[in-house]
């Protein structure tokens, strides 16, 4: 329901488009972005058309619900609904089912029309469809929308369709095909009503709803002995937050339900009103939900993989799931993870987001940060963020290179600055080809957690240490945080150092191999250009995108060749073997040879290579 005194130019226009006598807008259209409150409007238009006997029937959508998540149901939905109002109708719809029904634009004609034709109701009569975009995906509702738009001229003059939805081209145009209709001689049309988001009646709306909701909260908490300034927020703070908003009730219902869930709740209102973003309702969600989730995550409770599996488990359950469940599935006790979400997610009696643009946005690597990114194939393999820590806290603010220093065939390298004020490196991945076409944050958190799935077991001073992980600039793409190797890699090093004791970096690369192999893993892609030189002159492997815990097959064609020709042992190469060919222990000795030969010769060297500074 709306607040009392809310909504109201909204409230009356569709009070008095129900109530009139104008046949030609039968169906009225509210559209408007995510947040805008259009379900709320539809639900306190349900309830006064209710006490005034005017509802005939209602559907609401919503996409956590299988039964409500599809246009399949709505007419079954719709007519039963009718049937419980009356004897007569109940009748009709009775004989049309035994008849049968082959496709929707029959079954609301038999099922809804015909029924309301023969049985008309006395008094303007309303239906209700809320959050039809919540339907599914355009081809799932065409056959829907076409019916409704056939058989909407056809009901009596008492009855009117109230439609809500976010603004959808299928939709409008859909409902322009109504406009262009007409039946004996009349022509048909849709009211097309929006809020004015950026409105002073807007605005004085969403002040009345802050005043409401924070007063709720401060009653709450100086009832548990917390003492807070009168009147708080202030009038300054209720401006602020009001102009935070953007237009949406949304943003006010998660950001007081997030203070009220505070342990400061001062301090909360403060940080949300700090927040900085784009002047537009979609930037000002994007924002609070980024905001909440970082705040949860320094809480002392907070469970990061927890969160990972609720998550995933909550946005691929066909139907909502109690905390009992979640647990169950997977087999974690999730109730402290979840008490922090709470601003987010509604956990009685079954757990749900607390809006759907919660669940968009924790799916979309365009605006979430990768830590707490939900993949929509979820469960496939585990994700970086679940395996390596996040050590994004660590670099030096603004330490960052403005481009990379090298880069290498699917990779860069970029240098930072750690807190602690040595120098670091941090490697992100990237894709070209028939790799970059589809998705291609998923296939680089694919490739950059099976490399890191390998490089964070090993310990040795003869291999690149791993720090940790971070999510780098605006993109936020993984990357691989290391220790900062200053002599370049062995091929590079040699050239500039004559005197270098070979023997000794030779001895260096044979015993970090040697250490993978008694391991079970085996490099796959030994070369001069993936042993880099420390500090101190220790030669140290790196770069295990292609490594493997086991054997493994190899697949390639001459044009997605996988590792270096130069530096592979024969059989990989070998046209007959095609993927037959596999990595094995064997092959990266026959690479260990071919480094020494071409790495550590004067006279057999490899061009610079690019891949490590």
């Amino acid at each position: 329901m709306c607040l009392p005194g809310t909504r109201q130019q909204v409230l009356t226009i569709i009070t008095t488009w129900l109530n009139s006598t104008d046949e030609s807008s039968k169906v009225l259209w509210l559209a408007d972005i995510g947040g805008s409150g259009k379900s709320t409007v539809a639900q306190h238009i349900a309830s006064v058309a209710t006490r005034a006997n005017q509802l005939l029937c209602s559907f609401y959508f919503k996409r956590d619900i299988k039964a409500q998540s599809s246009t399949i149901p709505v007419v079954a939905n719709l007519s039963h609904q009718l049937a419980e109002r009356s004897g007569p109708i109940a009748a009709e719809i009775f004989r049309a089912s035994q008849a049968g029904s082959t496709s929707c634009l029959d079954a609301f004609h038999s099922h809804i029309t015909v029924p309301l034709c023969l049985h008309p109701p006395i008094k303007p009569s309303l239906i209700i469809i809320d959050a039809l975009d919540e339907s599914g995906p355009p081809s799932e509702r065409a056959d829907f929308l076409s019916a409704l738009v056939q058989e909407a001229p056809l009901l009596p003059s008492t009855v009117k369709i109230m439609l809500t939805s976010k603004p959808s081209l299928d939709i409008s145009e859909a409902l322009d095909r109504l406009s262009a209709s007409s039946f004996d001689n009349e022509a048909f049309g849709c009211y097309r009503l929006t809020f004015d988001v950026y409105g002073q009646a807007t605005r004085s709306d969403i002040s009345k709803y802050i005043t409401h909701s924070f007063r709720v909260i401060a009653q709450n908490l100086r009832s548990k002995g917390l003492a807070l300034p009168e009147p708080w927020p202030s009038d300054i703070q209720r401006k602020r937050l009001t102009g935070r908003a953007n237009g949406l009730f949304l943003w006010i219902s998660i950001a007081a339900t997030y203070v009220d869930n505070s342990e400061n709740p001062q301090r909360a209102l403060e940080e949300l009103l700090a927040l900085q973003h784009k002047a537009s309702p979609d930037a000002a969600m994007d924002a609070l939900y980024h905001h909440i989730l970082q705040a949860t995550e320094s809480s002392p409770g907070f469970n990061l993989r927890v969160y990972r599996a609720t998550l995933e488990v909550i946005l691929s359950a066909e139907n909502p799931l109690r905390i009992q469940e979640i647990n169950q599935q997977i087999e974690q006790d999730a109730t402290s993870t979840l008490a922090y979400l709470r601003p987010v997610l509604h956990c009685e009696p079954e757990v749900r987001v607390a809006h759907s643009s919660f669940a968009d946005y924790v799916q979309d690597p365009q605006k979430c940060d990768p830590k707490f990114l939900i993949s929509r194939n979820s469960g496939v393999m585990p994700r970086a963020w679940d395996i390596v820590s996040d050590v994004g806290s660590q670099i030096k603010e603004g330490t960052v290179s403005r481009y990379p220093i090298s880069r290498g065939g699917f990779g860069e390298i970029w240098s930072a600055r750690h807190i602690d004020g040595r120098k670091i490196a941090i490697k992100t991945l990237w894709l070209h080809g028939d790799l970059a076409a589809f998705d291609p944050h998923s296939k680089l958190e694919k490739r950059a957690t099976k490399e890191l799935s390998v490089w964070r077991k090993l310990d040795h001073p003869n291999v690149l240490k791993l720090l940790g992980i971070c999510a780098l600039g605006s993109s936020r793409e993984i990357g691989m945080v290391s220790e900062w190797m200053p002599n370049e890699n062995v091929t590079q090093y040699i050239l500039k150092h004559r005197e270098a004791d070979r023997i000794q970096l030779i001895t260096g690369v044979a015993t970090g191999l040697a250490y993978l192999h008694g391991n079970g893993i085996i490099h796959g892609d030994l070369k001069g250009a993936n042993v880099v030189i420390a500090a101190n002159g220790t030669a140290r492997l790196m770069d295990f995108g292609l490594a493997k815990v086991v054997e493994s097959t190899l697949k390639f064609s001459t044009s997605t060749l996988q590792g270096t020709t130069r530096w592979m042992a024969p059989e990989l190469m070998d046209p007959e073997e095609k993927s037959k060919a596999v990595i094995t222990f064997p092959t990266d000795i026959y690479s260990l040879g071919m480094t020494i030969l071409v790495g550590f010769i004067d006279s057999i060297h490899s061009p610079r290579s690019t891949v490590y500074p």
